[in-house]
C-alpha cells in the first residue's frame, strides 16, 4: 500500500514586506514563497497565469501511515508555540493560514481532532485554519462501500 502523504504548512499571503523579512522574523527558511506578478503555469496544457499575491509558507512534508494528529502536535510544539507572538505580529497585518493537507492512500475513514489547547494555539496566533483530505485508497473495504 502507498503511503500517506501529510503535508502541514503555515502559510502567510497578500504581505507587502520583503520574503526575507517574512524569514527573519519566524527565524525559518520558507519552503514555498513567490510574489505578486510572477508568472507560473497550471494543467496539462500549461496555461499561464500570473500571482495575484506575495506568498510565503514553511511546510512540514512527511510521507507515512503514522496518524496524522501526532504530526500535527509535533509542528504545533516545535514551529508554531516557540513564534506564537512572532505570528500574531505578521497575522495582525496580513492574512496567515495553519494548512492541513492530506493524501490518504491507506485507510477510507480520515480525521481529525482538535482539543481546545489547541485550538487556542491556532487563535493566540491569529491564525485560520485550512483542512483538505483528499481519499485516494483503493482498497477492498472502499470498493464494498461504493
Amino acid at each position: 500500500m502507498k503511503p500517506n502523504q501529510n503535508h502541514i504548512e503555515i502559510k502567510f499571503f497578500d504581505f507587502s514586506l520583503p520574503h526575507d523579512e517574512v524569514t527573519n522574523i519566524l527565524g525559518l527558511t520558507p519552503t514555498h514563497q513567490w510574489t505578486k506578478g510572477e508568472e507560473h503555469f497550471v494543467g496539462p496544457k500549461r496555461n499561464k497565469k500570473i500571482r495575484k499575491e506575495n506568498y510565503w509558507g514553511y511546510e512540514n512534508h512527511t510521507e507515512t501511515n503514522d496518524f496524522i494528529g501526532d504530526q500535527i502536535e509535533d509542528f504545533l510544539k516545535t514551529i508554531v508555540i516557540p513564534r506564537t507572538s512572532k505570528i500574531k505580529e505578521l497575522t495582525d497585518r496580513f492574512h496567515g493560514e495553519f494548512s492541513i493537507v492530506q493524501y490518504l492512500y491507506d485507510g477510507c475513514n480520515p480525521g481529525l481532532y482538535f482539543d481546545k489547547r489547541q485550538i487556542k494555539i491556532l487563535n493566540d496566533c491569529g491564525l485560520e485554519l485550512n483542512i483538505d483530505i483528499y481519499v485516494l485508497s483503493d482498497n477492498d473495504d472502499n470498493k464494498k462501500e461504493r
